[in-house]
């Protein structure tokens, strides 16, 4: 079960954010931002808020059955408010080092092929995280002002509210996650043994 509350943030896109709230798929994935140390992402938290963001979001990179949910977030204005909706844990780390992996993935996320191999290729000499994290949606979402030290490319955000996790449902039930993370390492377990 989540904490009582929780008071670090992970940007990501909104629609991701979206997506992972409702159980249509259960991981991100990171490899680093302008403003991180060394510019490499690091897993620095096992259990956060996620800090919906807009940056580069377009329709192409969204298969086209999800490209609705850009419509949420058409307009928003997060530069002085923000409201968070989605808690998750992190429940394993796997690094994808070939690109043959990240195809093997597509079924079971949101984002276009291009945009799940670029996201590889970028810094090709290290690997992509694969962050499978188990989402717990809000009951009433919260929202907060946005404080200066939330801005800038960086993935983690240290909140200065603390967000109450009293009242969250999880995405998919216990059995429904449990089976989308065996289909998904059957996937690349498949993989590395016809690489």
């Amino acid at each position: 079960m989540p904490p009582d509350s929780s008071n670090i943030g992970l940007k990501e896109w909104a629609v991701t954010s979206a997506a992972l709230g409702r159980g249509e798929q259960i991981f991100m994935l990171r490899k680093g931002g302008i403003r991180e140390d060394g510019r490499h992402f690091k897993v620095e938290h096992d259990q956060f808020m996620l800090y919906p963001g807009l940056f580069h979001e377009g329709e192409l990179l969204l298969k086209d059955e999800h490209r609705h949910l850009l419509a949420e977030s058409l307009g928003a204005d997060l530069s002085e408010q923000i409201t968070f909706s989605v808690f998750c844990e992190l429940v394993e780390v796997v690094e994808i080092s070939e690109e043959y992996q990240i195809r093997a993935l597509d079924p079971f996320h949101i984002w276009s092929k291009q945009f799940s191999v670029k996201r590889f290729n970028w810094k090709p000499r290290h690997p992509l995280k694969l962050m499978i994290v188990r989402a717990y949606r809000l009951d009433s979402p919260v929202t907060v002002a946005v404080d200066d030290s939330y801005a800038g490319c960086k993935s983690w955000v240290e909140l200065i509210d603390d967000i109450d996790l009293a009242n969250v449902s999880p995405a998919l039930s216990d059995n429904e996650f449990a089976a989308r993370v065996s289909k998904i390492h059957e996937a690349l377990e498949t993989v590395s043994v016809n690489a």
